[in-house]
This record gives C-alpha cells, structure tokens and sequence, in this order.
C-alpha cells in the first residue's frame, strides 16, 4: 500500500503546487510549480504496477484523477488528460519492456514524461513552450532521482524498506 500511497500523495502535493504558485521560475527554466512532485508519479507508477499488477494500476491513475479533481476542474481535465496520455504510454513501455525493473522505470519515463508536460501544460496555461521544456527536464530529473534511490528491487517483489541507504 506503500507506493499507492506514494503515488497519491505526490499527486495531491504536485496539484497543491499548482494551484498556489501555477508557473515559476528557477535557474533560468520555467515550470509548473508541482513538476518536482509530479515527476515522482513516474516511477511511483511503475512501482503501483509492480504491486497492484498491469491493470490495477489503472484503477490507482483513476483515483488520481478524481483527487485532482478536488482541487481544480481545470487541474482536474488537464491532469486527466496528461494521466490517459502520457501515462498510459508509460505504461505500455513499462508493461512491454524485458528489462528489469530498473530499466523498465528508466525507459519509460524518458518516454512518459516529455509527453506529461506537453499535454499537462498545454491544456492546463496554453501553449508555454517554455514551461512544457522546463517541466519535461525537472519531471525526468526528479522521477530518474526515485528510480537511482531504489535499491534492491527484486523481480519477486518490491520491500519498502528497500532504499538506497536504508539497512533492511
């Protein structure tokens, strides 16, 4: 239940992001305040999967929906059709791929996440160019960063407790 919550949770912090700051700015790149936390969704996604199986996960990217939906319709449509979009492409790597699980997460969120800022930016401020370029590269950061912190990850199971630095 660990990455449902996971999952849930960067959305609803991602979402929070948005609403009260919408697009910033830092180091010279322009994005959606919540691009940090969303970019977790990624690999907190795959590991859904890994827990919840190839179709569970969709009820969990549902649910997420509908807890967008609690902070804003325009959120709430746009992190939809970000959700259907780009990660249903993540999942379709991430389900097709013979890698570990690993390379799995690693493939498919250089796939997902482009595509996430493209259309979550687009239909949530318009056609930002720069915050879509700014949230695809704070976005890949921040979900590669979860997948180098996981440690340990079995191909029988995923343990909790198993991040890098932590003594199982």
């Amino acid at each position: 239940m660990f990455e449902a919550l996971f999952y849930l949770g960067s959305i609803v912090v991602a979402n929070l992001l948005v609403m009260n700051f919408g697009i910033i700015q830092v180091a010279g790149l322009s994005f959606p305040a919540g691009a940090v936390a969303v970019g977790f969704t990624f690999t907190a996604r795959d590991l859904v999967q890994r827990r919840f199986g190839k179709w569970g996960c969709w009820i969990w990217m549902f649910v997420a929906s509908g807890i967008s939906a609690v902070f804003s319709p325009t959120l709430a449509l746009a992190s939809l059709g970000a959700f259907v979009v780009a990660e249903g492409l993540d999942w379709a790597v991430f389900t097709a791929s013979p890698l570990s699980f690993r390379g799995r997460a690693i493939v498919s969120n250089l796939v997902g996440t482009p595509l996430d800022s493209v259309v979550f930016v687009y239909l949530a401020f318009g056609p930002i160019w720069d915050a879509m370029w700014g949230q695809t590269i704070i976005k890949l950061a921040s979900s590669l960063l979860i997948v180098f912190m996981i440690r340990n990850v079995q191909e029988t199971g995923f343990k909790s407790t198993a991040l890098k630095g932590e003594v199982a």
